[in-house]
């Protein structure tokens, strides 16, 4: 009976974690470039001192159930018009790579760019592009192609000018990627090193100025997911409470 409380606890602390999951996948629904997670479930099986006794072999001893993995979908979310200088949306599987304050690389799929104090391309968060692009204050008629190339008027001068180029990065496995917060992601031994390419070349996808990448979270899904965790955090909490009954009343059988 004490090893149904130990499952019970388990299985409460795990759906927990998924419905927490699937609540933040919701309230991003409107984020540009957020990607919706998934939570891995696998079996506990720690075998408990009277299994052992019961000679119980560790294949069949369940002793409940924990978080493997949590892991976001990098399914293509459907293209916004912004109509705005500074927004990209990748059509496709690469990545925008970033640093941050610390120097770390982090990788993400939100286009909201912008012109930072000192006039380099950064994130909402702040967060420079890798390739350091650096934009004129005079800079007018300012267009990016779909390799990333970011041409403008510059001086007054009615030829336009190469300012840099927005690169993209790969990975072998994306679904490895850990994220971080922020919709942002670092490498991981799963996801494998990145491959930096240009936009359009070796599978990255194509970059597309005035437009943002959607948040791809199904509503439906999400909603319906989340009723089934829901449902089973309170299976599993009735089990806590019939268990703690049960010790109860055989407590009260001893005395």
């Amino acid at each position: 009976m004490i090893d149904a409380l130990y499952i019970a606890t388990s299985g409460l602390k795990s759906q927990q974690s998924q419905i927490d999951t699937l609540s933040n996948n919701i309230s991003n629904m409107q984020t540009p470039g957020f990607k919706a997670k998934r939570v891995a479930f696998g079996d506990i099986t720690t075998i408990s001192p009277a299994q052992v006794a019961a000679g119980l072999p560790p294949e069949s001893a369940g002793a409940g159930s924990e978080i493997i993995a949590t892991t976001a979908l990098f399914s293509q979310g459907q293209m916004t018009q912004t109509n705005n200088t500074w927004d990209i949306g990748i059509q496709g599987s690469g990545f925008l790579e970033i640093a941050d304050s610390n120097g770390n690389h982090l990788y993400t799929r939100a286009g909201q760019l912008h012109v930072d104090s000192e006039g380099y391309l950064a994130t909402v968060d702040g967060n420079r592009l890798a390739q350091n692009i650096q934009i004129p204050p005079d800079a007018a008629q300012i267009q990016i192609n779909q390799s990333g190339q970011i041409y403008a008027n510059v001086g007054g001068s009615a030829t336009q000018t190469l300012l840099g180029t927005i690169e993209l990065s790969i990975f072998p496995s994306p679904d490895g990627l850990q994220s971080v917060g922020g919709n942002n992601f670092v490498a991981t031994q799963v996801s494998g090193d990145p491959s930096v390419e240009k936009a359009n070349e070796n599978g990255t996808g194509s970059i597309l100025q005035g437009s943002l990448e959607s948040s791809n979270v199904d509503m439906v899904t999400e909603m319906s997911s989340l009723v089934i965790a829901q449902r089973a955090y309170q299976l599993n909490a009735r089990v806590l409470q019939a268990s703690d009954q049960i010790l109860d009343t055989i407590n009260n059988l001893r005395q």
